[in-house]
């Protein structure tokens, strides 16, 4: 009886081990998809950032418009080193960044990698172009989340007849 008793308990606990050691492949396998499928994201993100850059809008920030911060298409903010001797109008013609306004729209060309944080921390931005002129109005939707994080108000200076031929495409 002792005999049979062993067996049985040792088949049982083998049974036991292959449950646990199917579960833990199971889960490996569930990780390897997973990881995989984040990888091929990351990946077609990378693409479309090289193909077509990354667009954001410049926001000026206090009341000399020194500090800036930028807002994504998708509303959220970021912040980066705009490159110097790298940044451009429509025509090639290199700018700088006194010739920005708020609510201007950047095209951000390069090697970029978004650091998770809040805000977003653009890196490796190798070139921007100016695609688009745009108006203090456009940034005003996100006024309170800027005031909030950069603790200053959205520069309110307006673009004039001479700034707009110093950016002309």
């Amino acid at each position: 009886m002792k005999e049979k008793l062993r067996i049985a308990l040792m088949v049982l606990l083998v049974l036991a081990l292959l449950a646990m050691a199917g579960g833990f492949w199971t889960f490996v396998a569930a990780q390897a998809k997973k990881e995989q499928a984040q990888e091929e994201q990351q990946r077609a993100e990378e693409l479309e950032s090289e193909a077509g850059g990354l667009e954001v809008m410049y926001v000026a920030l206090g009341a000399k418009g020194e500090d800036y911060v930028f807002v994504d298409a998708g509303g959220g903010l970021v912040t980066m080193e705009l490159p110097e001797n790298a940044l451009y109008n429509t025509s090639g013609k290199e700018i700088s960044q006194d010739q920005l306004y708020t609510g201007d729209t950047l095209k951000l060309y390069g090697d970029i990698l978004v650091a998770e944080s809040y805000p977003a921390q653009y890196q490796g931005v190798e070139k921007a172009v100016l695609v688009r002129k745009g108006k203090v109005e456009d940034a005003k939707s996100y006024a309170s989340e800027i005031q909030e994080y950069c603790g200053q108000p959205i520069n309110a200076r307006e673009r004039t007849s001479e700034s707009l031929m110093d950016v002309a495409g």
